[in-house]
C-alpha cells in the first residue's frame, strides 16, 4: 500500500534500493591516508641477530614520515622556533593595550625582530647542511617560525639538522566539506538555516572570520543594502582599523601581496576584510567551490531569500583553499589564523578537516599549543567535526581498510579535535523514505531527472487525486535489458531490476518502453 500527500501525473521513476538491513548513506568528503608511523624497526646484524632499534629511537625528537609518503613528494614543514611569539610577549608584558594596539608598539617590533633573527639562524643551519628547500609563510603572532617546502626524502635530514634548535611539524592538507541542502523538521527557515528570529542577539558588533573557499561578495546576501547595521559606531571592525593595522605592517597578508592597502582587502562594512592566503592575493571570489559562500550565508547572510543565524554580524573572509590546488595546507590556515588574532575577531569558523586527527602525535602536541593561544585570546573557534562515513573509506592506499599498524577508523577530524576548538556536527531532520517488506525496513535513494531535480517516487506512481493505491511488483530476471522482459507483462506494474551491465537511465528507458509504471533498481 502506498500513500502520498501530493498528486502529480504518472511518470517513470528510478530508485536505487539497498535490499539489505537498513543502511544509512553518509557522504565522504575526503579521506586521510592512514599513517604507518615507522618502517620495520628490526635491523639484522652480521651475526644474524636482530635488534629492535625502536628501543633506542627517541620518537619525541624526530618522527619518521608515514610509509605511504613517497620520497619525491613535496611536503609542507612548519619550523617552530624557540623564540617567544608576539602573543606570549603581550601576555607577559601585562600591557593595558589591546593586542591589536600592542603589535604596533616598539616593544612588539623588538619581539618581531628577534623572531626574524632566529628564523634566519635556522635557515642558515639548513643552508650549511646543504638541504634544498623553499620558504613559504613566516609566522610571529601565535607561533614563531616559518614554513618550508622540502621533498620527503630530505625530511629526516631537515629534522635532524634542526634538532635542539627548533621543532619540525609536518603540515596537514585539509579537504573542504561538501555542501548539501536538506529539508529539516526542526526550527528552521525554508532554506534549512536555523531560525534565530526569536533570540535577542542578531550579531550586531560581532566579527566572524570564515576560513574556507572564499566568498561570492556580489551576492545580495552580503550587500550593504541588506546589512542591518547602519550606525558605524556599532561595527566591530571598521575600515580605519584595517588602515591602521596595515600601516604598521602587522598582517601576514602583506607578506604575500606587496603594497597591500586597505582598499585591496576592504569589500564593504558587511565584509570589511578578505584575503586569499592560499594563492597570496586579495581576490577572494571562489573559482572552484561555493562552499565558503554557503557557509558565510548560513552564518550572517541576509536578503529576500536567505536569513543567516546572525544576519547583522560582519564577515572576515580568509580564503584558505587554492584556485589551483584542491586542498588547503596547514601553513595557509595558520597564516590566516595569525591575522584573525591581529584583527581581534570574535569567532573563527572552519568547515574543513582531516579524519583521525593527525599524521604524527608530535605534531598534535605542538599545533595544539597554537590553537590554545587562540582560545586564550578570547576567540571562539568553531570547526567541522567531519561528515565522513569512515576515515578509511575510499582510501587509495589500502582499499576501504585501515592498516594493522594504525587501525584508527575514527571520523572526528582535526583541527576540531584540538582543545582550543569547538567541534560542531550537523544532523538532518529529514524523514528518510523507505519500503516495508514484511517487518524489514529497506531505505532507498530517490532518483533524479535529466536536469538533476530529485524526483519523488510515490508522487510519480500515483494518479491525480489518489492518496493511496495497490500496485503489483514484478521481478525482472537478469539486469533489465530488453531480452530480460521476454514473455513478461509489466504494463502498469513496478519492476524490480538488478543493477549492473547497463546504466540506471538505460534500465528505466527499457522499463518505460515495456509499459512499466515505475522501476526499483536494487544492489547487486
Amino acid at each position: 500500500m502506498f500513500k502520498s500527500k501530493t498528486l502529480p501525473k504518472i511518470l517513470i521513476c528510478v530508485l536505487f534500493v539497498v535490499l539489505a538491513l537498513g543502511l544509512i548513506y553518509v557522504v565522504s568528503t575526503g579521506t586521510s591516508a592512514n599513517a604507518n608511523y615507522t618502517n620495520s624497526p628490526f635491523v639484522e646484524l652480521n651475526n644474524n641477530i636482530k635488534v629492535n632499534t625502536e628501543e633506542y629511537y627517541d620518537g619525541t625528537k624526530i618522527m619518521k614520515l608515514p610509509s605511504t609518503v613517497k620520497d619525491d613528494d613535496v611536503i609542507s614543514v612548519i619550523v617552530k622556533s624557540e623564540a617567544e611569539c608576539l602573543y606570549d610577549a603581550y601576555k607577559a608584558s601585562d600591557s593595558k593595550l589591546s593586542f591589536s594596539e600592542y603589535i604596533a608598539t616598539d616593544d612588539a617590533k623588538i619581539v618581531k625582530d628577534s623572531i626574524a633573527k632566529e628564523n634566519q639562524n635556522l635557515k642558515d643551519i639548513l643552508n650549511e647542511k646543504g638541504i634544498g628547500y623553499s620558504v613559504g609563510v613566516n609566522y610571529d603572532t601565535i607561533l614563531s617560525g616559518f614554513e618550508i617546502l622540502v621533498t620527503a626524502k630530505d625530511f629526516e635530514a631537515t629534522a635532524k639538522a634542526l634538532d635542539g634548535y627548533a621543532t619540525t611539524i609536518v603540515g596537514e592538507v585539509y579537504n573542504k566539506c561538501e555542501t548539501e541542502l536538506v529539508e529539516n523538521k526542526v526550527n528552521v527557515y525554508e532554506t534549512g538555516i536555523f531560525d534565530s528570529s526569536s533570540y535577542k542577539y542578531d550579531g550586531t558588533g560581532m566579527v566572524v572570520a570564515v576560513l574556507d573557499t572564499g566568498l561570492d561578495y556580489t551576492h545580495t546576501a552580503f550587500s550593504l543594502a541588506n546589512f542591518g547595521v547602519k550606525d558605524e559606531s556599532k561595527l566591530g571592525l571598521k575600515y580605519q582599523d584595517i588602515v591602521n593595522l596595515l600601516a604598521n605592517k602587522d598582517f601576514y597578508a602583506e607578506q604575500m601581496q606587496q603594497g597591500l592597502t586597505a582598499n585591496d582587502v576592504f569589500i564593504n562594512n558587511k565584509v570589511p576584510f578578505g584575503f586569499d592566503y592560499a594563492d597570496g592575493d586579495s581576490e577572494v571570489f571562489p573559482i572552484n567551490s561555493d562552499h565558503g559562500t554557503h557557509v558565510a550565508g548560513i552564518i550572517a547572510g541576509k536578503d529576500d531569500t536567505i536569513t543567516g543565524v546572525a544576519p547583522n554580524a560582519q564577515l572576515v573572509i580568509m580564503k584558505t583553499f587554492s584556485d589551483v590546488e584542491s586542498t588547503a595546507r596547514s601553513s595557509w590556515i595558520l597564516a590566516a589564523l595569525e591575522d584573525c588574532v591581529a584583527l581581534e575577531v570574535d569567532v573563527i569558523n572552519m568547515s574543513l578537516g582531516t579524519d583521525c586527527g593527525f599524521s604524527r602525535p608530535a605534531d598534535k602536541d605542538n599545533v595544539n599549543q597554537i590553537y590554545e593561544r587562540i582560545k586564550a585570546a578570547g576567540i571562539s573557534m568553531v570547526v567541522a567535526a567531519s561528515n565522513s562515513y569512515n576515515s578509511t573509506f575510499g582510501s587509495e592506499k589500502n582499499g576501504n581498510l585501515g592498516l594493522t599498524s594504525n587501525p584508527d577508523s575514527a571520523t572526528v577530524g582535526s583541527p576540531s579535535t584540538y582543545d582550543g576548538a569547538i567541534s560542531i556536527a550537523s544532523i538532518s531532520g529529514v524523514k528518510t523514505p523507505y519500503l516495508l517488506f514484511g517487518d524489514r525496513i529497506i531505505y532507498f535513494t530517490e532518483s533524479a531527472d535529466r536536469v538533476s531535480e530529485e524526483k519523488v517516487f510515490l508522487d510519480d506512481v500515483l494518479k491525480d487525486g489518489q492518496t493511496e493505491a495497490e500496485i503489483e511488483f514484478i521481478t525482472i530476471p537478469g539486469v533489465g535489458r530488453n531480452a530480460d522482459y521476454t514473455g513478461i507483462d509489466v504494463t502498469g506494474k513496478i519492476v524490480l531490476v538488478r543493477r549492473g551491465s547497463s546504466t540506471f537511465e538505460e534500465k528505466a528507458d527499457v522499463a518505460q518502453q515495456m509499459g512499466a509504471l515505475g522501476i526499483i533498481v536494487y544492489n547487486n
